[in-house]
């Protein structure tokens, strides 16, 4: 049995850590809107930066960066799961380094549209979709629960 094989690349405690230190260095708000009701809510950095609240979103948005760049991925293990903030969850970054993922993670809130206002977490949907687009179509994989 290969030990190796089955210890991810970039552990995510130090991602959150470190998203959570760029979000309290670039010292702006972050909101959610909601298309339904039209309404905008803040969320914290805690949450931002925590592998079950909003640090998927921001994850698959810096793979896409990296995806463009390179044409290779981290091997996220995202799953399902019903105590997620968004019914999903980042459970493994299973390839690539910290060093690049996290220049990938600047890079995505560096081309955030909007520089002074808030983070809006709509803009990373918009960002992996832009990136996505200047691919081949590529089929994001989610792993379920079983």
């Amino acid at each position: 049995m290969n030990v190796m094989a089955t210890v991810p690349a970039v552990r995510l405690d130090d991602v959150s850590t470190a998203v959570l230190a760029l979000l309290k260095e670039i010292g702006r708000p972050a909101i959610v809107h909601d298309p339904a009701t039209g309404l905008e809510s803040p969320v914290s950095h805690e949450e931002l930066a925590r592998s079950d609240g909003y640090l998927p979103v921001i994850v698959v948005a810096a793979e896409a960066l990296w995806l463009d760049l390179t044409g290779t991925g981290f091997a996220l293990e995202i799953r399902e799961s019903a105590d997620a903030t968004l019914g999903y969850a980042l459970n493994a970054i299973r390839a690539g380094s910290w060093s690049a993922l996290m220049l990938c993670v600047i890079d995505a809130f560096e081309s955030l549209p909007v520089s002074d206002g808030p983070i809006r977490l709509v803009d990373f949907v918009d960002l992996w979709g832009d990136a996505r687009s200047r691919l081949r179509t590529v089929p994001v994989q989610i792993q379920e629960e079983g």
